[in-house]
Protein backbone atom coordinates (compact mmCIF):
# COMPACT_ATOMS: atom_id res chain seq x y z
CA UNK A 1 0.00 0.00 0.00
CA UNK A 2 1.15 3.56 -1.19
CA UNK A 3 1.04 6.18 1.31
CA UNK A 4 -1.67 8.42 1.38
CA UNK A 5 -0.82 11.85 -1.14
CA UNK A 6 1.29 9.77 -3.06
CA UNK A 7 0.90 8.82 -6.81
CA UNK A 8 1.96 5.40 -7.76
CA UNK A 9 5.12 5.76 -9.93
CA UNK A 10 4.07 4.92 -13.86
CA UNK A 11 5.25 2.05 -15.52
CA UNK A 12 8.56 4.00 -17.31
CA UNK A 13 9.08 5.27 -13.78
CA UNK A 14 9.84 1.47 -12.79
CA UNK A 15 12.10 1.11 -15.62
CA UNK A 16 15.89 0.80 -15.79
CA UNK A 17 17.76 4.05 -15.58
CA UNK A 18 19.77 2.40 -18.64
CA UNK A 19 16.40 1.79 -20.40
CA UNK A 20 14.85 5.69 -19.26
CA UNK A 21 18.30 6.71 -20.73
CA UNK A 22 18.16 5.42 -24.25
CA UNK A 23 14.52 6.62 -24.34
CA UNK A 24 15.47 10.75 -23.47
CA UNK A 25 18.18 10.39 -26.13
CA UNK A 26 16.03 8.62 -28.85
CA UNK A 27 13.82 11.93 -27.92
CA UNK A 28 15.79 14.51 -27.42
CA UNK A 29 19.18 13.80 -29.63
CA UNK A 30 17.06 12.11 -32.48
CA UNK A 31 13.61 13.08 -32.47
CA UNK A 32 11.70 9.93 -32.37
CA UNK A 33 8.36 10.09 -31.97
CA UNK A 34 6.60 8.71 -29.42
CA UNK A 35 5.27 5.78 -31.87
CA UNK A 36 9.12 4.85 -32.90
CA UNK A 37 10.06 4.63 -29.25
CA UNK A 38 7.08 2.69 -28.01
CA UNK A 39 8.15 0.22 -31.04
CA UNK A 40 11.65 -0.20 -29.57
CA UNK A 41 10.90 -0.78 -26.48
CA UNK A 42 8.57 -3.47 -27.56
CA UNK A 43 11.73 -4.74 -29.49
CA UNK A 44 13.61 -4.71 -26.10
CA UNK A 45 10.62 -6.48 -24.19
CA UNK A 46 9.42 -3.81 -22.41
CA UNK A 47 5.81 -4.28 -23.48
CA UNK A 48 4.48 -3.31 -20.44
CA UNK A 49 4.90 0.67 -21.13
CA UNK A 50 1.81 2.17 -22.23
CA UNK A 51 1.50 5.16 -25.10
CA UNK A 52 0.03 7.71 -22.49
CA UNK A 53 2.57 6.67 -19.74
CA UNK A 54 5.28 6.89 -22.11
CA UNK A 55 3.58 10.31 -23.53
CA UNK A 56 3.67 11.73 -19.74
CA UNK A 57 7.36 10.45 -19.29
CA UNK A 58 8.46 12.07 -22.82
CA UNK A 59 6.84 15.34 -21.89
CA UNK A 60 8.35 15.95 -18.54
CA UNK A 61 11.38 15.26 -19.86
CA UNK A 62 11.07 17.93 -22.49
CA UNK A 63 9.74 20.37 -19.74
CA UNK A 64 13.02 19.75 -18.00
CA UNK A 65 14.98 20.30 -20.98
CA UNK A 66 13.48 23.62 -21.61
CA UNK A 67 13.55 24.69 -17.89
CA UNK A 68 17.67 23.58 -18.60
CA UNK A 69 17.74 25.84 -21.81
CA UNK A 70 16.01 28.61 -20.10
CA UNK A 71 18.34 28.41 -16.91
CA UNK A 72 21.74 28.33 -18.81
CA UNK A 73 20.29 31.26 -20.91
CA UNK A 74 19.50 32.73 -17.51
CA UNK A 75 22.68 32.56 -16.24
CA UNK A 76 24.57 33.28 -19.50
CA UNK A 77 22.65 36.92 -19.37
CA UNK A 78 23.35 37.12 -15.54
CA UNK A 79 27.29 36.53 -15.89
CA UNK A 80 27.12 39.11 -18.60
CA UNK A 81 25.68 41.69 -16.25
CA UNK A 82 27.43 40.33 -13.11
CA UNK A 83 30.79 40.76 -15.60
CA UNK A 84 33.88 40.49 -13.38
CA UNK A 85 31.81 40.91 -10.09
CA UNK A 86 33.52 40.17 -6.78
CA UNK A 87 33.35 36.78 -6.50
CA UNK A 88 31.10 37.12 -3.22
CA UNK A 89 28.71 38.47 -5.72
CA UNK A 90 28.90 35.81 -8.08
CA UNK A 91 28.28 33.03 -5.25
CA UNK A 92 25.26 34.64 -3.82
CA UNK A 93 23.86 34.74 -7.55
CA UNK A 94 24.43 31.10 -7.19
CA UNK A 95 22.82 30.52 -3.79
CA UNK A 96 20.16 32.74 -4.90
CA UNK A 97 19.03 30.84 -7.94
CA UNK A 98 19.17 27.54 -6.18
CA UNK A 99 16.83 29.44 -3.79
CA UNK A 100 14.63 30.03 -6.93
CA UNK A 101 14.95 26.53 -7.92
CA UNK A 102 13.59 25.03 -4.39
CA UNK A 103 10.39 27.23 -4.73
CA UNK A 104 9.77 26.59 -7.34
CA UNK A 105 9.65 22.65 -6.80
CA UNK A 106 8.09 22.96 -3.66
CA UNK A 107 4.97 25.26 -4.88
CA UNK A 108 4.59 23.02 -8.36
CA UNK A 109 1.67 20.76 -9.11
CA UNK A 110 1.83 17.17 -10.11
CA UNK A 111 1.58 15.86 -13.60
CA UNK A 112 -1.52 14.05 -13.37
CA UNK A 113 -3.13 17.93 -14.65
CA UNK A 114 -5.64 18.49 -11.54
CA UNK A 115 -3.85 21.66 -9.90
CA UNK A 116 -2.80 19.72 -6.96
CA UNK A 117 0.30 20.64 -5.61
CA UNK A 118 3.48 17.66 -5.71
CA UNK A 119 3.56 15.68 -2.62
CA UNK A 120 7.03 14.83 -0.88
CA UNK A 121 7.86 11.65 1.19
CA UNK A 122 9.93 11.28 4.00
CA UNK A 123 13.21 10.67 1.08
CA UNK A 124 12.38 13.85 -0.86
CA UNK A 125 12.29 15.84 2.31
CA UNK A 126 15.01 14.90 3.47
CA UNK A 127 17.08 15.93 0.31
CA UNK A 128 15.52 19.18 0.48
CA UNK A 129 16.42 19.99 3.57
CA UNK A 130 19.87 19.00 3.45
CA UNK A 131 20.07 21.24 0.34
CA UNK A 132 18.61 24.28 2.34
CA UNK A 133 21.03 22.90 5.25
CA UNK A 134 23.35 23.25 2.63
CA UNK A 135 22.56 26.58 0.98
CA UNK A 136 22.79 28.21 4.72
CA UNK A 137 26.29 26.63 5.16
CA UNK A 138 27.58 27.63 1.49
CA UNK A 139 26.11 31.51 2.44
CA UNK A 140 27.92 31.21 6.03
CA UNK A 141 31.16 30.21 4.23
CA UNK A 142 30.84 32.88 1.98
CA UNK A 143 30.72 35.42 4.29
CA UNK A 144 33.57 33.98 6.49
CA UNK A 145 35.82 34.14 3.20
CA UNK A 146 34.71 37.47 2.87
CA UNK A 147 35.38 38.82 6.18
CA UNK A 148 39.14 36.54 5.91
CA UNK A 149 39.98 38.61 2.79
CA UNK A 150 39.14 41.80 4.32
CA UNK A 151 41.63 40.83 7.01
CA UNK A 152 44.40 40.11 4.84
CA UNK A 153 44.00 43.18 2.98
CA UNK A 154 43.96 45.14 6.08
CA UNK A 155 47.18 43.51 7.48
CA UNK A 156 48.73 44.20 3.86
CA UNK A 157 48.03 47.96 4.26
CA UNK A 158 49.70 47.76 8.02
CA UNK A 159 52.80 46.07 7.02
CA UNK A 160 52.92 49.12 3.82
CA UNK A 161 51.99 51.83 6.49
CA UNK A 162 55.11 50.44 8.55
CA UNK A 163 57.03 50.61 5.46
CA UNK A 164 56.08 53.68 4.06
CA UNK A 165 56.77 55.47 8.00
CA UNK A 166 60.17 54.46 7.40
CA UNK A 167 60.92 55.76 4.10
CA UNK A 168 59.57 59.63 4.77
CA UNK A 169 62.51 61.53 5.19
CA UNK A 170 60.58 63.72 8.37
CA UNK A 171 59.11 60.65 9.35
CA UNK A 172 56.18 59.55 11.32
CA UNK A 173 55.81 59.50 14.64
CA UNK A 174 55.22 55.72 16.26
CA UNK A 175 51.57 56.73 17.34
CA UNK A 176 50.72 58.42 14.32
CA UNK A 177 51.67 54.95 12.30
CA UNK A 178 49.85 52.83 15.38
CA UNK A 179 46.74 55.37 14.51
CA UNK A 180 46.54 54.92 10.76
CA UNK A 181 47.12 50.64 11.46
CA UNK A 182 43.83 51.10 13.90
CA UNK A 183 42.12 52.84 11.44
CA UNK A 184 42.82 50.80 8.24
CA UNK A 185 42.01 47.11 10.84
CA UNK A 186 38.76 48.74 12.05
CA UNK A 187 37.89 48.47 8.17
CA UNK A 188 38.15 45.39 8.14
CA UNK A 189 36.28 44.35 11.06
Amino acid sequence: MRAPGRRRRSTVDRLDPEIKKMIADLRIDFGWTIDEILTKLRELGQGEISRSALGRHVKSIEEVGAQLRHSREMAKALIEQVGDAPEDRVADLNIELLHAMILRLVTATNDEGDGQPVTFGPEDAMFLGRTIQSLASARKTNAEMIFKVRQETARAAAKAVDAVAKDVPAGLTRETVDEIKRRIMGIAA
